[in-house]
């Protein structure tokens, strides 16, 4: 039986999202702050998780010192670098966080022992936005927040039930919260763009979505929650 084992590392780094054959406008357009001529920088987390079996001598999947020295060389390729000019894996392609990962992916995989598998990489550009891979499939994921108020109340229900299964969340006047929604997209990485998805159009239909839930109060003024 497998089992999974997940370490943290963190590192920081520069890029910028630029196409050479595109117009200014378009570069613009679809990498907006992020194609700054001098690139901007960010500190970097990368989960990665290996798999495999435990060894019974050493209850482990694998020698955590032995892994963080195998991640930490490759790591060194990329902390305190500008990825464009300092790597010679980012001189064609955009270094998009969907683009890291899978770099890092070819990267760390072949030098794990023999038994062990690399599992899963995950790496956050910062706490709203990360990417994923494991090996065939990428996924882009990216936290949005919006404030709402709400009643937790079934019509079907006597006010004492009511009362007994929710509890102060049965306010008549109801309550608050602030909400916390992560949109994860999978699929290909557009060769061009170096995205899985337009973050622009995506930040845009989910901002459109919201913007029915912000500063409302749900059950009164969302249709969706009315009885």
């Amino acid at each position: 039986m497998n089992v999974l084992t997940t370490r943290r590392f963190t590192f920081s780094a520069a890029h910028r999202y630029w196409r050479p054959e595109w117009s200014d406008e378009r570069n613009q357009a679809t990498f907006g702050k992020c194609t700054n001529l001098y690139g901007h920088g960010h500190n970097y987390e990368l989960f990665v998780t290996v798999a495999g079996p435990v060894d019974p001598l050493t209850g482990m999947v694998m020698n955590v010192t032995d892994l963080k020295r195998l991640v930490n060389t490759v790591l060194d390729e990329f902390d305190h670098k500008h990825l464009n000019e300092d790597t010679p894996y980012f001189r064609d392609l955009v270094p998009t966080t969907e683009n890291i990962v899978q770099v890092l992916w070819r990267l760390i995989g072949p030098q794990l022992p023999e038994g062990v598998q690399l599992h899963r990489l995950r790496l956050y550009e910062n706490a709203d936005l990360y990417a994923e891979y494991s090996g065939a499939l990428t996924s882009f994921s990216r936290r949005y927040e919006f404030v709402a108020a709400h009643r937790l109340h079934s019509p079907g229900l006597s006010d004492a039930e009511n009362r007994a299964i929710y509890g102060k969340c049965n306010n008549a006047n109801g309550h608050g919260h602030n909400y916390q929604l992560e949109v994860s997209i999978g699929g290909a990485v557009d060769p061009a763009s170096g995205m899985v998805i337009d973050l622009v159009a995506m930040d845009a239909q989910v901002a459109a979505v919201l913007a029915e839930f912000d500063h409302k109060h749900l059950d009164r003024q969302v249709a969706d929650f009315q009885a």
